[in-house]
C-alpha cells in the first residue's frame, strides 16, 4: 500500500475534483439543468407534435374571461359551494365585516383575527389616473361573534394602512403580522380596541412580487414560530439582537422570546405547515405539496454531506397534477397547457382532529383559487418522509369547490372547533398582472371584488354546529387539562398561552401528564411546554424517553441534546430504533465523545435504515473526524454488500477530505480482500469508484 507523496496528492486530487463535480452538479441540477432539460425536452416535443397533428393544439375548452361576469352575494356564494359527502359549508364571515381575507387566527378568547390584502394587486389606488401609486390598504381586524351562535357579527380594524400584509398570529397581548420587509409586533394598550403600539421584530424580507412575500407564522412543538420564505428571500435582520441571517434559498424559524433566527432547510412560497409531531410541510404554485425531511439542526453539522433537494415531493402524481373543478374553466393568460391543473396551490394545513372523521385526521388540503377549490391529499408515513395520493372517493372531484368563478380560497387551517376553515379572498382576476399581458388589463377590471371576501368552514353535516371554545377564563391547571383536547390548534394555543404566562405552578402537573397523559400528543406538548418553561428535568426526560411511542420519543431524543450524554440514553426496542425520525434524532446526540458507543449505534441505525437516503443522509451528519474511523471498523466487520454501495464510498470521501489514514486503510483492505463482495463497489458509480482508489492508494 505504500505510495510516494506524488502519487498521494493525484489521488488526493482526483477525490477533491470528483467531489467539487459533484456538488456544483447537485447545486445545478435540481435548478439550471432541470429547467434547461425540461424546456428542450418541451420544444422537441412541440415540434414532433405539430409535425405529427398540423391541425393544431389541443386546449381544455374554456370560457371567455370578460367584465360582464358578476359575484355573487354572500348567500348565493354559499349555495354555490360542493363539498364531500357527509359535509356542509357554513359561512361565518363575509362583506362587509371582512374583505380579502388572505389569513387568519384565533385568540383565546375566540376572537378571529384576519390579515386583509385590500391592496393586492398594486395598490388601492393602482391605474386611477392622478392618484399616488401603490396606496397602501391592508388591514388586520378583529371578528367578535357577540351572541354565541357560531357566526362573527362584529367587526374592528385593528391596524389599517399596511402595505400588503401576509399573515398574522396572535402572540401574547397582542399580534404579530408579516408585511414584508418586516416582521412586526402590534399591541392595543388603552383598550381602545386599536393597535397603539408597534415594534418591529425583524426586517429585510424582499419587496418582491405580492405573491412570493413572506408569510405564515406557524408554532412549532420546538418553541419557535416557522416561517415561510415567499421565494423573494432576503438576509434577515433581528432588531433586538442585531443579528442578520441569509434565507435566499431557505425558510425562517424565530424565538418570539429570544428574538434569535435561524434559517430552515427548504422553500416555502405559501404556508409552511406541520403535523402533529413537527413533519413541516410547505408548497408553491405549481408543486402542492413538499415535505422536508433533513432538520437543519442536525444537517448542518457535516458540511461533507449533501443533499440534491431540500425537499420531497409527497403527491404520487406531483407537480401540476389535475383538478377537477365545478366551476366553469376560464381563459387563461398563460400557461395555456396548465389548464384543470394546479397553478397556484396555497394556503395549505394539515387537519388536526377527529371531527371531520378519524380518516381525515392527518389529510393534507390544499387551496387552489385559480380553479376555485381545496384539494386532499391522504398523507402516508414512508421512512423518513411522506407519500400521499387523492382520497379514494375523490379521484376525478374536490374535497370542497365552488360553481361560482370569483370564489378564490387562499387559506385553510382546523378550526378551535375542530371544523375545517376557508379564507375566500373573492376577486375576479386573482392572478397578478406581472403575468397578465398588456393587452389583457386594458380588458379587465383587475380590482374587482376588493371590496368583498368570505370566510368559511366544513363541519360534519349534523343539527348541532361546532362551538369555538374560549380559554382566556381557564387558570393554569385548566390549560394543562386542554392540552388532552384532540384539537391541533387548541394545543398549540394553550401551550403558548402556558408560556407567555410563565406558568411555573403549573410544573408539577406537566411533568404528571409526560407520564399520564391519555394521548401521545398531549404528552409531547407537556414534555415541550417544560422545555419551554425551563421545567424540564432529568427525571421526566428520562420518562419521556422510555415511552413506548416514537412520536413522544423523538421529541425527548430532540430535547436530550445538551441535556444528557448519549451514555445515559436507555436502550430502545426495535419497534421504535425502526421509526426513521427517531433515528435521526437519536443520531443528533453522537458528538463525538464515547466513540465506541457512537459506532456501535451509528453502525446500526445505518443498516436498519439502508433503503431510505433521507435517513442516511441525516445519518451521516452525525460522522466526524474523531468517531470515523471506528465506525468504519464496525461496518467493515460484517461487510453486507449495501453498505459498499451506499454508505462506505461517502465516508472514504469524508476519509479523503479529512486526510484520515486510518479510515482509509480499513477502507483499503475491505476492498481488496477477495473475500469481499467487490461488485457492489463496481455498480456504485463515479464517485464510489472515486473513493474506492482513494482508500486503495492512499
Amino acid at each position: 500500500m505504500g505510495l510516494s507523496s506524488k502519487s498521494r496528492e493525484q489521488v488526493a486530487a482526483a477525490l477533491y475534483l470528483d467531489t467539487v463535480f459533484c456538488e456544483q452538479w447537485e447545486m445545478i441540477s435540481p435548478e439550471i439543468l432541470r429547467r434547461t432539460f425540461r424546456l428542450a425536452a418541451l420544444a422537441g416535443f412541440w415540434v414532433v407534435f405539430a409535425i405529427l397533428f398540423p391541425g393544431g393544439f389541443v386546449r381544455a375548452e374554456t370560457t371567455p374571461l370578460t367584465n360582464e361576469s358578476k359575484p355573487l352575494s354572500p348567500e348565493a356564494g354559499l349555495a354555490s359551494m360542493k363539498v364531500a359527502p357527509g359535509y356542509r359549508v357554513e359561512l361565518v364571515a363575509a362583506e362587509p365585516l371582512v374583505m380579502d381575507p388572505v389569513a387568519f387566527d384565533w385568540g383565546p378568547d375566540g376572537r378571529l383575527w384576519v390579515a386583509e390584502m385590500r391592496d393586492y394587486p398594486n395598490g388601492l389606488t393602482w391605474n386611477k389616473p392622478g392618484d399616488p401609486l401603490n396606496e397602501p390598504g391592508g388591514r388586520i381586524k378583529v371578528l367578535t361573534d357577540t351572541d354565541g351562535d357560531g357566526h362573527y357579527d362584529k367587526a374592528a380594524i385593528f391596524l389599517d394602512g399596511l402595505s400588503y400584509p401576509t399573515g398574522v398570529k396572535v402572540w401574547n397581548k397582542g399580534v404579530l403580522v408579516t408585511a414584508a420587509p418586516e416582521i412586526f409586533y402590534a399591541e392595543d394598550t388603552d383598550g381602545d380596541g386599536v393597535a397603539d403600539k408597534r415594534e418591529v421584530w425583524y426586517e429585510g424580507f424582499a419587496r418582491s412580487n405580492q405573491q412570493h412575500r413572506v408569510n405564515g407564522l406557524a408554532w412549532g412543538l420546538d418553541n419557535w414560530l416557522h416561517v415561510a420564505n415567499g421565494d423573494g428571500g432576503g438576509v434577515i435582520l433581528s432588531m433586538e439582537k442585531r443579528e442578520e441571517v441569509d434565507i435566499r434559498g431557505f425558510d425562517l424559524r424565530l424565538n418570539p422570546f429570544t428574538k434569535v433566527n435561524e434559517p430552515l432547510n427548504g422553500r416555502t412560497q405559501c404556508g409552511r405547515f406541520r403535523d402533529d409531531w413537527d413533519n413541516w410541510f410547505g408548497c408553491n404554485n405549481s408543486n402542492p405539496l413538499w415535505h422536508y425531511p433533513y432538520p437543519w439542526h442536525l444537517l448542518k453539522r457535516n458540511p461533507e454531506v449533501r443533499v440534491t433537494r431540500a425537499y420531497v415531493d409527497v403527491p404520487k402524481e406531483p407537480g401540476a397534477s389535475p383538478v377537477f373543478p365545478v366551476s366553469p374553466t376560464l381563459e387563461r393568460f398563460n400557461d395555456f397547457d396548465r389548464a384543470n391543473r394546479f397553478t397556484s396551490a396555497c394556503g395549505p394545513a394539515i387537519y388536526r382532529d377527529v371531527l371531520l372523521g378519524e380518516g381525515v385526521y392527518g389529510n393534507a388540503f390544499i387551496c387552489e383559487p385559480v380553479h376555485n377549490l381545496v384539494s386532499r391529499q391522504v398523507l402516508e408515513a414512508k421512512g423518513a418522509t411522506f407519500t400521499s395520493d387523492r382520497h379514494p372517493d375523490e379521484r376525478g372531484s374536490e374535497f370542497f369547490a365552488s360553481t361560482d368563478p370569483w370564489s378564490r380560497p387562499v387559506s385553510v387551517r382546523t378550526g378551535p372547533d375542530g371544523g375545517l376553515w376557508i379564507a375566500d379572498m373573492y376577486r375576479f382576476v386573482i392572478e397578478h398582472p406581472e403575468w397578465i399581458p398588456q393587452e389583457w388589463q386594458k380588458k379587465l377590471e383587475l380590482r374587482a371584488g376588493s371590496e368583498r371576501g368570505r370566510i368559511y368552514r366544513i363541519v360534519p353535516d349534523q343539527p348541532e354546529s361546532p362551538a369555538i371554545p374560549k380559554l382566556d377564563g381557564l387558570d393554569d391547571a385548566g390549560l394543562v387539562a386542554q392540552l388532552e383536547s384532540p384539537n391541533g390548534t387548541v394545543r398549540d394555543l394553550v401551550h403558548q398561552m402556558l408560556l407567555w404566562r410563565g406558568a411555573k405552578g403549573a410544573l408539577p402537573q406537566l411533568r404528571s401528564m409526560v407520564g399520564l397523559g391519555r394521548n401521545p400528543q398531549a404528552r409531547v406538548h407537556a414534555l415541550c411546554v417544560l422545555e419551554g418553561l425551563g421545567g424540564l428535568d432529568a427525571k421526566t426526560l428520562t420518562l419521556a424517553l422510555s415511552e413506548n411511542h416514537p412520536g413522544v420519543v423523538r421529541h425527548a431524543l430532540r430535547l436530550a441534546r445538551d441535556r444528557m450524554p448519549l451514555a445515559e440514553i436507555p436502550a430502545f426496542s426495535n419497534e421504535i430504533l425502526d421509526d426513521a425520525f427517531v433515528a435521526m434524532e437519536l443520531s443528533g446526540l453522537i458528538v463525538g465523545g464515547g466513540v465506541e458507543k457512537e459506532a456501535v449505534i451509528l453502525a446500526d441505525l445505518l443498516s436498519r435504515h439502508r433503503d431510505d437516503p433521507h435517513a442516511i443522509a441525516t445519518l451521516l451528519s452525525s460522522v466526524n473526524r474523531t468517531n470515523l474511523a471506528p465506525l468504519v471498523e464496525k461496518l467493515t466487520q460484517a461487510n453486507p454488500r449495501w453498505r459498499a454501495n451506499s454508505v462506505l464510498p461517502e465516508l472514504g470521501r469524508m476519509a479523503a477530505r479529512w486526510k484520515d489514514e486510518t479510515s482509509l486503510s480499513l477502507l483499503a483492505s475491505f476492498l481488496v480482500d477477495e473475500n469481499e463482495p467487490g461488485d457492489g463497489w463496481k455498480s456504485a458509480g463515479p464517485r464510489a469508484v472515486t473513493a474506492s482508489l482513494a482508500s486503495i492508494t492512499v
